[in-house]
């Protein structure tokens, strides 16, 4: 990195700052199918992003190229870049790097795990999932990827920091059949060590829900008490997270604006963003402009404490910022973006939901997620599930639609599960949510 910035110095012109992202990725793919290997695949990608500043205007440009003739290109053409836009107050580079007490994640162990045996661990998704349930007769697809990623940042303020991290994904698709019926469900996990990856646990989520959505009768649409399966709901937390940010704050694109310090939802509801929760799949020390990453509460028990800040919205918004400055690669520039987001658990586990009403719908699946408007909090997506009648399964569902605001949502939730599980960087207990329309025939 600092051959980089030297470089990038050499070519500045006067009166400009600069800032200097590098980013190196390295991934290992092992996809199987009927329990052979589908795709075996290795890449790694590293390059360098350069922002340039002048009289709040900032350029930008990248490369893969590290040779100097690249470099100089790079840092000409962000000047140029510079020269062209209009200026903004909220273009501000970091000017002084606080001491993390949080590390990055490296899983020396998992990265020393012979390939041999990874793949024996993707085969063997398919296998456990035939043992849990003799309906289930195979997978779609199932995978394991494993990535090692490296990030340096240096500015012309002296802010200079590196670390490295691992992660590893796991998903399956498992295909259930009985008789004429059948059904695929999916699931999904990310660790950031190799051991702590809970691949039984998946299998047998994704098995339960394939083979409860077997045979499915239709229902008439009411309105309805609905248990969101830790999944949906943290799938549904996830949909929605944009309005969280300062991004759409300064955009004038969520509904939770001019709302800071008012009750949006049930005391039951507290949501958290946490960019130093240990193991976290997106914890590190500092966010992507040198920020440290922090605890941030984002709704206690009902009320909206505040969005979530890059350097640039903080500016914007006369805010501190809050660690959550993200790129999505060394292509691209920060913006404000999650990091570990989820409802706190509550108490009781699914059953004692399930068994809270007469008649409870569980869903297990939700479609069309990409739809749902964080401006107005409106939504309407398909869903799957079982309908539960005095705590026991009555039969399956399909084809139905879950739809209202997520504002009135929040507020009709009458009981939180204390089954907190994470997928990926976003996690979520069962949730029961009162009075919610059910579309049906």
């Amino acid at each position: 990195m600092k051959d980089l910035e030297s470089l990038v110095k050499k070519y500045l012109k006067g009166g400009f700052e600069y800032e200097v992202f590098r980013q190196r990725i390295k991934k290992l793919k092992i996809e199987v199918s009927q329990e052979e290997i589908e795709n075996l695949s290795t890449s790694e990608e590293s390059g360098v992003g350069v922002r340039v500043l002048r009289d709040g205007k900032i350029g930008f440009a990248y490369t893969s190229d590290l040779r100097e003739e690249s470099v100089k290109d790079v840092v000409e053409k962000a000047m140029e870049m510079c020269q062209l836009q209009v200026p903004d107050r909220g273009n501000v580079f970091n000017k002084e790097l606080k001491i993390s007490e949080v590390e990055s994640v490296f899983d020396k162990e998992g990265l020393e795990v012979p390939l041999e045996e990874k793949v024996v661990m993707a085969l063997g998704l398919e296998r456990k999932a035939k043992e849990i349930d003799g309906r289930v007769k195979g997978v779609r697809k199932a995978s394991l990827t494993e990535g090692l990623v490296e990030v340096e940042l240096a500015n012309s303020y002296g802010v200079r920091f590196g670390y490295e991290g691992t992660y590893y994904t796991s998903f399956i698709s498992t295909l259930a059949q009985d008789g004429n019926d059948s059904s695929i469900s999916w699931e999904f996990r990310g660790s950031r060590r190799l051991r702590n990856l809970d691949l039984e646990d998946m299998v047998k989520d994704a098995v339960f829900k394939s083979t409860s959505l077997l045979n499915p009768e239709p229902v008439q649409t009411k309105v309805m008490t609905v248990v969101f399966f830790r999944e949906s709901f943290a799938m549904l937390l996830e949909a929605f997270a944009s309005m969280f940010l300062g991004d759409s704050l300064v955009k004038g694109k969520t509904l939770l604006k001019d709302k800071v310090g008012e009750s949006v939802g049930s005391e039951l509801l507290t949501i958290v963003d946490d960019g130093v929760l240990e193991g976290g799949f997106e914890t590190a020390p500092y966010d992507a402009e040198g920020v440290v990453r922090s605890r941030n509460v984002i709704l206690e028990r009902g009320v909206f404490k505040g969005f979530l800040h890059s350097l640039y919205t903080a500016t914007l918004s006369g805010e501190e910022p809050t660690g959550n400055s993200q790129r999505g690669s060394y292509k691209s520039q920060p913006h404000s973006g999650i990091t570990n987001l989820y409802l706190e658990a509550g108490k009781g586990s699914l059953e004692d939901l399930l068994s809270s009403e007469r008649e409870v719908f569980l869903v297990l699946d939700l479609m069309g997620l990409h739809t749902v408007d964080p401006v107005s909090g409106e939504f309407s997506l398909g869903a799957s599930g079982v309908l539960y009648r005095d705590g026991k399964p009555l039969h399956a569902v399909r084809g139905v639609t879950v739809a209202g605001n997520v504002l009135d949502l929040w507020n009709k939730i009458v009981a939180v599960g204390g089954d907190l599980k994470f997928y990926g960087n976003v996690g979520s207990p069962s949730v029961l949510v009162k009075d919610i329309t059910v579309g049906g025939n």
